[in-house]
């Protein structure tokens, strides 16, 4: 069975907005550098004519080893339109990470800067890979559309964040990415000339699918960690924003720094928060800043984006004690909990039955029919909203009690960054980063869970976090 390619979604796009502005990437110096559909289409077309003349074939993966950048969208682009399957590292992959990377998955041709291809191909070429060039600067050509695929084929492979250990693969098939169009755009239907600013890129495929402009903040690709608040608040400003997503560790950098520097950023419709657990008080305090705007936490693993969307409202907030609100299940997804009955006890007494957060449908990246786990705990309640409470080698249960809730009610604290719990034979082992006491803490904990529960309490300069959203808690690494 054959099913469209899904790079023919964004082919009618470049067609039908050729004279638009449809990507704004930052350059170097603030001089932001834009692409047209027009401009794009001829980029990908030059990417094809090197591909088909370097003998690449259909289902054939390809390594993409070019910069962040439109150049790496395009090269993208054309290897999927192909029928050959666009491969991106891990993030923060060395070269010798790329080699091991390019074994391991029998990949044998990858796209590489032109420079780079005459530099090394004859040592690549000695380990079985083929570096292919990018065509050079000024080349285009007319783009060719593309033809029906296998149904399963992979239109794309990336890799997971690596925060339970190794990055695993994660294989997109060209219907999966379809489905996966059709789920963001049922959620967050977009408009004509939407601007969108999202963190990560491969937000892009959808956006050139439903021809929305899309603005690449000016951060550090490969060192978020470094990014100037000013400088993206600043673009927020004169490009007129509406839309913008990313993690935690980005949206509490751009709000403290939006509370000592009040900046009116009217433009702004809709916020969205996601990548790891959303604290309650960082939604609460983006829609402080950003009043007229809807603020959604979005919840997903790295084979299904999204699970389930909730949009904050400051009349009814959710109780960190009871771990993290995600909202309802999206619709068109299946979502099981998968146990033994063991059940937490809330706040008012109730108890309820928690599981591993388990999903099916027609976007999630599994065998088709199988059960997605993703290694995520949680609970349903009354209202069928979903909420999170613990992380798979993470998820033991104590009073009561999982690990994401003792966190969630630390984050809360003025002058927590980040907060960590680990199970052990009486309760948890607390760690804490930033300007608190373990007194202060302690006492809270003990009002909010049995006390002595949560003990002993542990003060670190920095707490283990993943390399690409610089939120989710490394707990292996946790001393």
């Amino acid at each position: 069975m054959t099913t469209p390619n899904f790079y023919q979604h964004i082919h009618h796009t470049l067609r039908q907005q050729a004279e638009q502005v449809l990507l704004v990437w930052p350059g170097t110096g603030g001089i932001e550098v834009r692409y047209t559909g027009r401009d794009l289409a001829g980029r990908i077309g030059a990417y094809q004519q090197l591909l088909r003349a370097q003998g690449v074939r259909a289902a054939q993966p390809v390594l993409l080893a070019l910069p962040v950048g439109a150049e790496l969208i395009c090269g993208l682009l054309a290897v999927m339109s192909l029928g050959a399957v666009p491969v991106l590292p891990p993030a923060g992959t060395t070269a010798r990470g790329l080699l091991a990377l390019a074994r391991r998955s029998g990949i044998r041709a990858a796209l590489v800067p032109l420079a780079a291809a005459g530099r090394l191909g004859w040592l690549t070429r000695l380990l079985g890979l083929r570096l292919l060039g990018a065509p050079a600067a000024e080349a285009a050509a007319e783009p060719l559309s593309a033809p029906a695929v296998p149904a399963e084929l992979p239109a794309l492979v990336s890799h997971s964040s690596g925060s339970t250990g190794r990055a695993k693969a994660i294989r997109r098939s060209h219907a999966v990415l379809s489905a996966q169009h059709a789920v963001l755009k049922a959620v967050f239907p977009p408009w004509a000339g939407q601007r969108d600013f999202p963190l990560f890129p491969n937000i892009l495929l959808h956006n050139l699918s439903v021809g929305a402009r899309t603005v690449l903040p000016d951060v550090p690709w490969g060192q978020l960690a470094d990014f100037d608040p000013a400088r993206v608040v600043q673009q927020l400003r004169t490009a007129g924003v509406e839309t913008l997503t990313g993690n935690v560790f980005y949206f509490r950098r751009l709000l403290t720094y939006l509370r000592q520097h009040p900046t009116a950023l009217p433009a702004v419709r809709a916020v969205g928060v996601g990548g790891s657990p959303v604290p309650e008080n960082l939604l609460q305090g983006l829609q402080e800043c950003l009043p007229q705007a809807a603020v959604y936490g979005i919840y997903g693993s790295s084979e299904a984006e999204p699970i389930a969307v909730r949009r904050f409202d400051a009349a009814r907030p959710a109780d960190p004690r009871q771990g993290y609100c995600v909202g309802p299940v999206v619709a068109g997804l299946e979502c099981q909990l998968q146990g033994d009955g063991h059940s937490l006890e809330l706040p008012d007494g109730r108890r309820v039955v928690v599981g591993e957060i388990t999903v099916r449908g027609a976007h999630v990246a599994a065998p088709a029919g199988q059960w997605l786990r993703t290694g995520d705990f949680g609970y349903f309640d009354a209202a069928g909203c979903l909420w999170l409470t613990g992380r798979l080698g993470n998820e033991a249960i104590r009073g009561g009690v999982m690990h994401y809730q003792v966190e969630h009610v630390l984050q809360q604290l003025p002058g927590v960054e980040r907060a960590a719990a680990r199970p052990t034979d009486p309760g948890f082992a607390v760690y804490v980063q930033g300007d608190i006491s373990p007194a202060a803490a302690a006492e809270v904990l003990d009002a909010q869970f049995p006390p002595g529960l949560c003990q002993p309490i542990r003060r670190r300069e920095h707490l283990p976090v993943d390399s690409r959203h610089l939120s989710k808690i490394l707990y292996a690494q946790l001393r």
